[in-house]
């Protein structure tokens, strides 16, 4: 087999992993006389891919300038990729894929050409902060490719590589020339469509796409090293732009690279509040308009497989036990760390109606010198009971919290004390949900947040203590 045969033959195939309906079959391409056919009789002298065509003006970089890319369609994507990423052969064909040792060869290689070309930039302060990165994340790229995170991905989430077909969306054109550059950690695959969106100015579908595929794996451990994957993506687009000779787009993804490296100080948000106080709800619209990462507690608790979405139905009586609810904030606990760790704000959003509970992360927001706020969610009884009894009706709610689980609440809760009620905002929830997604909302809390993550010496800083 030829090279050029065995390359579209590698390209069909990889591709048709995400896109089996585009991507047809690989053809010869045949010369009769003076004349080139495809497909025909008579020796090859050429191969090609054989596509169906798709509309180009449903690519999602298409979409986004008309202002007709929507967050549920973003969120669908992220699912497909999270299920893409589950069913991804996992072990690597060379040991170099994935390690430590290769992600800096990738990093420094992307920063050297840069300089090279364009010496002017790429400022020296983003190159040092890279080099720091490396560094720093050398053992955690070597265990992620040692518990199977590094697979054949695609290589290439960027927003011109996606597209609608009806309500579906199409991904297409992996890296398939290079298997260094598609065996790579599930979270730097995903890290190329986030910086796109963001470098878009789109930071609200690039929260979304985040969420929903930490939502379907779980994966907050490989946040750790999202933000570096995120500059380099935004720097290899820089790269392709300045080859082009495109300044500006080149400038663009450098200022985005720039911007998700020196981003602010992140804070540890903790949810409180009874059932149907309109956390979940609400948090939602927050962390959206803050760029935040939501821990749930009602999913990570029916999570019984690690990279898997969450199990259905209704969890036994003793998933309450409090012995079961502390380890189920113990978990809460490690996962936090790993999105702090990682330099991205956290929102938990869990009841936290323990003082024990509360204590614990407020402790970690001390440890990591992350500023912490209670956001207690605050709902008339009526409202609560309403809300909790129809969810009990629901066969799509997460959370299993009955009017029951709401009296046992009311019983067991402890009161903030002093010290925590100084880092508490209130946010009262009985109003038009669509209200959640407007920044007016928010307005008290972000002036506090802005406040507490841009001021190394605010009281709020560490927390109570």
């Amino acid at each position: 087999m030829s090279a050029r045969h065995r390359a579209c033959e590698d390209e069909c195939r990889l591709n048709r992993r995400l896109a089996a309906r585009t991507y047809l079959n690989v053809v010869p391409i045949v010369r009769r006389g003076c004349v080139l056919r495809v497909d025909g009789s008579g020796a090859a002298v050429e191969y090609a891919v054989v596509m169906r065509r798709f509309d180009g003006n449903r690519i999602f970089a298409a979409l986004l300038e008309a202002e007709a890319l929507d967050g549920e369609t973003i969120e669908r994507t992220a699912r497909d990729i999270a299920a893409f990423h589950r069913s991804a052969p996992r072990i690597p064909p060379r040991r170099l894929y994935g390690s430590g040792a290769w992600c800096a060869r990738q990093v420094l290689a992307v920063l050297a050409d840069l300089q090279n070309i364009a010496p002017d930039l790429v400022p020296k302060t983003l190159i040092e902060w890279c080099e720091a990165e490396l560094g720093r994340l050398d053992e955690h790229f070597d265990q992620r490719r040692a518990q199977g995170f590094v697979r054949e991905c695609h290589g290439d989430l960027h927003l011109q590589n996606i597209a609608l077909q009806g309500s579906k969306p199409l991904i297409f054109d992996c890296i398939d020339f290079d298997p260094r550059l598609r065996w790579i950690d599930v979270v730097s695959d995903l890290a190329f469509l986030v910086m796109d969106l963001e470098a878009h100015d789109r930071d609200d579908l690039a929260t979304r796409a985040l969420n929903a595929w930490l939502l379907a794996t779980g994966d907050y451990a490989g946040l750790k090293a999202f933000r570096l994957y995120s500059v380099y993506r935004a720097l290899v687009r820089a790269l392709g732009e300045t080859l082009k000779t495109h300044a500006v787009d080149a400038s663009r993804y450098v200022r985005t690279a720039s911007r998700i490296a020196f981003s602010a100080l992140p804070c540890l948000l903790l949810c409180h509040g009874y059932s149907g106080s309109g956390k979940s709800s609400a948090s939602v619209g927050l962390a959206q308009v803050i760029g935040a990462v939501r821990l749930v507690s009602d999913i990570e608790r029916k999570r019984t497989t690690p990279f898997f979405p969450p199990e259905h139905g209704c969890l036994p009586r003793e998933a309450y036990d409090p012995q079961t609810i502390d380890r189920q904030y113990d978990r809460l606990l490690e996962l936090t760390r790993d999105v702090l760790y990682g330099g991205m704000t956290a929102i938990v959003d869990a009841t936290f109606l323990r003082r024990i509970h509360r204590h614990r992360f407020i402790q970690l927001g001390s440890e990591l010198s992350t500023p912490v706020l209670i956001l207690h969610f605050d709902a008339p009884d009526d409202t609560l009971i309403a809300r909790v009894a129809a969810r009990a009706q629901s066969q799509r709610a997460l959370s299993d919290a009955d009017p029951r689980v709401l009296d046992l609440q009311r019983v067991q809760a402890d009161a903030l004390t002093y010290d925590e009620q100084r880092i508490t905002e209130t946010i009262h929830t009985n109003v038009d949900m669509k209200a959640f997604d407007d920044r007016a909302f928010w307005h008290r809390l972000l002036a506090r947040l802005h406040r507490i993550s841009h001021s190394p010496i605010a009281d709020e800083r560490l927390g109570p203590g």
